[in-house]
């Protein structure tokens, strides 16, 4: 990964992550971090990691919400598994200039393909993310569920998409 010299998602957190942490969390084998160019200009970018999506009962408002997650996120019958594989999307950002042109779901789409590559080589069940308020839609979109309606006034919600939906 190259030196960048411009790039803006007008979101500081993203941008700070991309221009001082992408490298370092690389070199310590936190998440890579994949830089989309055009004319080698940075026009989006997203970082990934291995995750698991773990249900807990304190997630959730009831006993009953909490087993009924369970059962519709896995159909055999021993449902004492609460914590599933995943691929993270840890950060993504696009550069205020190509916002709402396609290019996030383009990247989305890429990982999951990519994601559905790596499944049949390993066990992953999810993608997941802890989305922004602000990008809960665009994942929607693509779809990603909420794990739970207990986060809906937090700033960032855990957000899935299950892979064999894909695949089946």
């Amino acid at each position: 990964m190259g030196k960048i010299n411009q790039f803006d998602c007008e979101d500081e957190k993203l941008n700070s992550f991309l221009f001082k942490k992408a490298i370092p969390y690389q070199a310590k084998l936190l998440s890579t971090t994949t830089i989309i160019l055009e004319k080698n200009r940075a026009i989006g970018y997203y970082s990934l990691l291995i995750d698991n999506l773990k249900i807990s009962k304190t997630q959730f408002e009831s006993n009953t919400s909490y087993k009924k997650k369970i059962k519709e996120l896995i159909s055999f019958e021993k449902r004492f598994v609460t914590t599933f594989p995943a691929i993270k999307i840890g950060r993504l950002g696009i550069d205020k200039q190509y916002k709402g042109k396609g290019l996030g779901k383009l990247i989305v789409n890429s990982i999951i393909i990519d994601a559905i590559k790596i499944n049949n080589q390993i066990g992953c069940k999810f993608i997941t993310v802890d989305a922004y308020q602000t990008s809960t839609q665009f994942y929607e979109k693509l779809g990603f569920k909420y794990l739970t309606t207990s986060e809906e006034k937090i700033n960032t919600r855990i957000m899935y998409f299950e892979l064999t939906s894909v695949i089946q």
